[in-house]
C-alpha cells in the first residue's frame, strides 16, 4: 500500500552568486528532521520524488 504523503512546509529556491541555488529549510522541517546548523543533508531521488535525509 503507498504511503500517504504530509506537506510540511514549503520553501522558496534562490541564487547567491556562482552556478549554486540555495533553499532556505524551513524551521518546521529542520525541527522534524532535527536538523541544526553545521549538520550534513544527503538528498536521494526516486523518480520524481526527492528525499531530505540527516546523515549521521
Amino acid at each position: 500500500m503507498p504511503q500517504q504523503k504530509s506537506l510540511v512546509d514549503v520553501a522558496h529556491v534562490s541564487k547567491r552568486g556562482g552556478s549554486s541555488l540555495r533553499i532556505t529549510l524551513p524551521r518546521k522541517v529542520a525541527e522534524r528532521l532535527k536538523i541544526e546548523p553545521g549538520d550534513i543533508l544527503g538528498f536521494y531521488t526516486d523518480g520524481e520524488v526527492i528525499f531530505l535525509e540527516r546523515m549521521q
